[in-house]
Formats: C-alpha cells, sequence, structure tokens
C-alpha cells in the first residue's frame, strides 16, 4: 500500500465523521458557484442587468466566501482534534512529523477536491433553476439565458482549494506542538463535575430579559441605537443560559423525584448534564446561528411579500396632487390627471380639499410650529372612506397632529395646547392638543407641513382670516389594480411634472422602488440563511460524532448493567432530540422578539409569513434531526 492510498483509505474509514462537513462545504461550493455564474453571465456583464444588483449578489459571494472560510477552519480544527490520538498511535509507531503532515495534507485535500468537484456540479445543474428563480422574483423582462462562463468554474475552485489548503496548513501548526503523550491522551481527560453559579444564571435570565423588552418596544426611530445592545444582550444571555441556568434547570428537575427516577430519566438527564456543560459554547453558537437565519429569513420575507400593504399604508392614495399656493397650475394639472383615468378607463373614486397653511406666533424658531397645515376632521373622514380606515370625531375646540407615516417616535407637535394663526395673520387661535393620528390619510409630500385636524367650526374660523396665499389644495384618488396599472403612471409622469407650484405623488413608484430592492434581498439572504442553518445543524453533528468514542463506552457499561438495546437507543435518541431541538426552541424565541420588533416598523401583519419560514425551517431540522439519529443510533447498534 502506498502513502497516497494509505489517506485514500483512510477517509473512506472515517467518511462518516466527514459526511456533514462535506455536505456543507459542498453546498457552500454550490452557492458560491451560483453566484459566480450570475455576476459572470454575459447580461449581467454588459449591463442588461441594472449594476447594484451585481453588487448585491458580489457582496453575497463576499459573505459566503467569509462564512465558508470560519466553518471549514472550524470543521478541520474538529477533525484534528478527533484524530489526534490516531496521530499519537502513527507517531509511536514511527512516522515522521514530516509524513504526518503530507498525510494530513492528502486527506484534507481529498475531500477539498471531492467538495468542489461535487459543489459545481450541483451548482452547473441548479444554475439553469437559479436563473429562472432570479428573473420571476427580480421581474425581468425576460429569463436570464442558462450560460456558465468559465470564470465561474475556474474562480470557485482556485477560491476554495486555496481557502481548504491555507486552512490545513494552519491547522498544522496545532498538531506540530503537540507532543506524543498529549495526543494519545487527547481524548482521554476526565470531565470535571458540572457546577453552576446562581448568579451568573440570574445574568442569563437579566441579559435576555433586557434584549427582549428592548426589542419589544422598539420603533423605527430607535431601531438603530437599539440593534447592537440587543445583540450583546442576547448572545451574553444565550451563553451564560447553557453554560450556568441549563445546569441549574437539571439541577432542579433532579429534585422532582417521581419524574427523575421514572424509566431511564435518571440516565439521560445524568449524561445530558455533562453535554450541555461541554456543549455549552457550540450550542450557543448554534442557537445565535439559527436565530439569525430565522430572523434574516423572516424580515426579509416580510418585507417582500407586505410591500403592497405597507405601500398602501404609507401612500393612502394612489395617485394625488397637492399644490403650494396658486390654485390656477393645480386645477389645470387636475384636469390632465382626470382626464388621463378617463383615457385609461380606469373607474376611480376621489376627493378634493382645501387646506390652510398656519403658524405658532409664540413659538418662531419652532420649525414644525412655523409649518402647521390645517385640515377639517370632515375632509379627513372623507379621505378615510377612500382608504378603507375608520372616521375620527374630535371634542370642540381640539386638535390632533396625524403623523405623515405610520411610524411612530417621532413626536415633533407635544403638549396640552396648541396656538396657530393663518399664514399673514395676526389672528390667533388656541386648542387642546388630543392624542395623536398615527394612520395618515393623505400621501406625504415635500409641500405638506405638520398637519393638524381640527374641527369643522374651528377651521371656518381660522380661514375668515386666512388670505389666498394661506390656502392650498389637495386631490387624492383610488383604484383597484394599482400595482398593475404601470401606463397611467408613466403618462402621468410625463404630463405633470413636479414644479413649484404643484407635487404629483402616486404609490405605484414607492411600491415598485420596494419590490426592486427587497425581492434582491431577499434572493440574496434565503440563500446565506440556508447555508447558516445547515453550517448550525453540521456543527451538532461534528459534537455528536466527535463523541461518539467517549459515548460508546458508557452504553456499553450501560449494557453489562442490563439496559436493553431499545432503552439505550431510546437514551440516544432524546439526547440528539435535545441537542437539535434546544437550540431551535431557543433561536425560535429570539427570532420571534426579533418578529415583534418589525411588527412595530411595518404596517400589514408579520405572523403568517414569520410562521410560515419557521415552520419550513422546522421541517428541514426535523429532516435532518432523524437523519442524524439513525446514523447516531445505528453506532450505538455496533457498539453492542
Amino acid at each position: 500500500m502506498t502513502f497516497r492510498q494509505f489517506a485514500l483509505h483512510n477517509v473512506r474509514r472515517n467518511f462518516g465523521r466527514y459526511a456533514a462537513y462535506f455536505l456543507s462545504s459542498t453546498f457552500a461550493v454550490t452557492v458560491f458557484f451560483m453566484y459566480a455564474a450570475f455576476i459572470f453571465h454575459p447580461d449581467v456583464v454588459n449591463g442588461t442587468i441594472r449594476p447594484s444588483v451585481r453588487r448585491g449578489i458580489f457582496s453575497a459571494e463576499v459573505i459566503v466566501f467569509l462564512f465558508a472560510v470560519f466553518f471549514i477552519f472550524y470543521s478541520t480544527s474538529s477533525f484534528l482534534k478527533l484524530r489526534k490520538k490516531d496521530f499519537g498511535l502513527l507517531t509511536l509507531l514511527g512516522i515522521t512529523r514530516g509524513q504526518l503532515n503530507k498525510l494530513i495534507i492528502i486527506e484534507n485535500s481529498i475531500i477539498a477536491l471531492l467538495s468542489i468537484a461535487t459543489g459545481m456540479v450541483f451548482g452547473a445543474l441548479l444554475t439553469k433553476i437559479f436563473f429562472m428563480m432570479f428573473s420571476v422574483i427580480l421581474d425581468l423582462p425576460s429569463p436570464l439565458s442558462y450560460y456558465i462562463h468559465w470564470k465561474a468554474f475556474a474562480s470557485t475552485a482556485a477560491v476554495f482549494l486555496a481557502t481548504f489548503e491555507a486552512i490545513t496548513i494552519i491547522t498544522l501548526i496545532t498538531i506540530r506542538s503537540s507532543q506524543i503523550i498529549d495526543l494519545l491522551k487527547s481524548a482521554k481527560k476526565p470531565k470535571k463535575p458540572p457546577v453552576y453559579s446562581i448568579w451568573l444564571s440570574l445574568l442569563a435570565v437579566i441579559c435576555l430579559a433586557i434584549g427582549y423588552y428592548l426589542a419589544y418596544t422598539s420603533n423605527i426611530m430607535q431601531m438603530m441605537k437599539r440593534v447592537l445592545p440587543i445583540l450583546l444582550l442576547v448572545m451574553i444571555g444565550t451563553y451564560f443560559l447553557y453554560t450556568q441556568a441549563s445546569i441549574g434547570l437539571l439541577r432542579y428537575y433532579k429534585k422532582r423525584k417521581h419524574s427523575y427516577y421514572r424509566g431511564t430519566n435518571l440516565i439521560t438527564a445524568a449524561e445530558l448534564t455533562y453535554k450541555l456543560k461541554d456543549n455549552a459554547r457550540i450550542l450557543s453558537m448554534v442557537t445565535i446561528l439559527t436565530a439569525v437565519a430565522f430572523t434574516s429569513t423572516g424580515v426579509l420575507a416580510n418585507l417582500y411579500f407586505g410591500k403592497k400593504a405597507e405601500a398602501e399604508a404609507r401612500f393612502p392614495h394612489a395617485i394625488a396632487l397637492i399644490s403650494k399656493k396658486e390654485p390656477k397650475a393645480f386645477e389645470n394639472k387636475l384636469q390632465i390627471l382626470k382626464n388621463a383615468l378617463r383615457d385609461e378607463h380606469i373607474p376611480f373614486k376621489s376627493h378634493k380639499a382645501a387646506f390652510i397653511r398656519a403658524y405658532n406666533p409664540k413659538k418662531p424658531k419652532d420649525y414644525a410650529m412655523q409649518n402647521l397645515v390645517l385640515m377639517r376632521v370632515t375632509d379627513y373622514n372623507r379621505f378615510a372612506d377612500l382608504t378603507g380606515q375608520p372616521h375620527i370625531s374630535l371634542p370642540a375646540n381640539t386638535a390632533a397632529y396625524m403623523h405623515p407615516t405610520p411610524d411612530k417616535g417621532y413626536e415633533p407637535i407635544q403638549g396640552k395646547q396648541i396656538t396657530f394663526a393663518a399664514q399673514h395673520s395676526v389672528k390667533t387661535i388656541t386648542v387642546s392638543l388630543t392624542k395623536p393620528i398615527y394612520q395618515p390619510v393623505i400621501n406625504p409630500s415635500a409641500f405638506a407641513g405638520y398637519m393638524l385636524v381640527v374641527p369643522d367650526h374651528v377651521f371656518a374660523t381660522a380661514r375668515q382670516f386666512a388670505t389666498k396665499e394661506a390656502i392650498q389644495y389637495y386631490f387624492g384618488a383610488s383604484y383597484q389594480n394599482w400595482e398593475k396599472e404601470t401606463s397611467i403612471i408613466k403618462k402621468l409622469n410625463r404630463s405633470l411634472k413636479t414644479d413649484d407650484d404643484v407635487d404629483f405623488v402616486n404609490r405605484f413608484e414607492f411600491f415598485y422602488e420596494m419590490k426592486k430592492i427587497f425581492s434582491l434581498m431577499l434572493f440574496i439572504g434565503f440563500f446565506v440563511s440556508v447555508l447558516f442553518f445547515l453550517a448550525a445543524d453540521s456543527i451538532l453533528y461534528f459534537k455528536l460524532y466527535n463523541d461518539l468514542e467517549q459515548d460508546s463506552k458508557q452504553y456499553e457499561a450501560l449494557s453489562k448493567l442490563g439496559l436493553t438495546l431499545r432503552e439505550m437507543k431510546q437514551i440516544a435518541a432524546k439526547q440528539v432530540a435535545i441537542l437539535f431541538f434546544i437550540p431551535f426552541a431557543v433561536a425560535t424565541v429570539h427570532a420571534g422578539f426579533a418578529f415583534k420588533m418589525l411588527q412595530n416598523m411595518v404596517s400589514g401583519s408579520v405572523v403568517k409569513t414569520s410562521v410560515l419560514v419557521i415552520s419550513v425551517f422546522f421541517v428541514v431540522q426535523l429532516g435532518y434531526y432523524f437523519l442524524i439519529r439513525s446514523l447516531y443510533t445505528k453506532k450505538v447498534e455496533q457498539v453492542m
């Protein structure tokens, strides 16, 4: 047997250990290859696809590569740790340091070449579907043709081969510094009895509680300030949850004699205590990776599928005109708009209203107070009818500030009372402020100031003193299937160019921009999230396989004590299930609060899409669990 044949035999003999690593690496290569095929596609290189899409895909390529580096480094380190005993025996039998290095490099190179070749084959097969999905999600005029440039093959092979070899050489430094006796004893280090601190357990609960509270109460204005503290608190809380609080909970469980001594629960709980303590860092890392996969996929899916509801909430009218002051130009453009709707045979409902520009003479330096706009409550309710929103009523001599968007957190007008006067007038009116209105009923515009909804009699009083220059007009129209009526928007954009007097604002353009941005983000984020999720499960598989030798000895001892094979398989299945589904459950809770944070910032409900995303991941997790449980229990049977 030659040296290369010996290395190849080692890979075949240990392929079970390499299986998850091989599959996850193959998936990373596949995703990288499909993105590379897109980047080097002629339609993308020649500029047929907008440049921002190529930049987005390139960014995803970098993320996939960086994560692959981390994952390969972790996996290679795990395998070398697992095989230290083998290396110690080979060294004891006379293998030189150079031969040992050569053996490790050949073994890792075989796995690397297999992963790269398999990944590119799968990538080449799936690229057609990838391009079709891409064309549909981005709503391209014609689907991308199936074409793979040779640079996609070359760049993928070069990048991953260099990465595998570089990481292998780096990890050899670890082996070089180990002595034979260390290698032989590496798998036999005794485990210390698991202990926990009640204070660190409380710290875990406090960190998670604060992190969850900050996420639950965040609005769009607070999000940027709170994201990093929330991430840090949740990561710290998750780590101590596994290292401390979980041990405390198992100690508490042991005191429940009725359940603890029933069946094989005693053995399962005793062994699980050591496993949770030993695997705390891995479980916390898996939980964070899984939560990132849930959150990113869920957030992007909600933003993409909720774009229509979001557009309707932020732009209550499909099309709208608003004048700054001069009514003649407004009336001319309004007639053009109505004619265009009739020419396109689009039935519509509409309402036109006059607003009064006002100011607060008592606060000359307050920008909001110098740019007030008054709206009658009757007009508010007429506009609400167009959008299917509920009516409001205001007590006499009151006013309510209407936010320009549904976002909360920014309150430019506060207090119990407000004083205002129509522009160019000194006659002031003071009314009480009621609670603000967070759902606008007119489209946002640079011409619209800080809108105050007032009772009709207050509006009438203010209008008595308002000059023509203080009056501005608004027209809003709604019609069905607005997201499909693109020709009317193109026509109106040509004929109703915004000028200094009249602003034309429509919902479709906002919807279209959201569609462009979120479709690309969802397409990129989905594959990266799946990569994170599979890598998290693969890390669990590595850990189970690494502990298999030690677990086998325990099962052998339990067999001698009289436990049947069925009972031992039940114990093994329970432990695998707990290690697989506890991180999943904790990650689901983390993601649930992230979705609540998202709910505070968008108008539509995120519940349905979020549940769907978690359910899809759960089905994948369940399939992966049954696969790993089957492999693990077969190994237990072999020991018996």
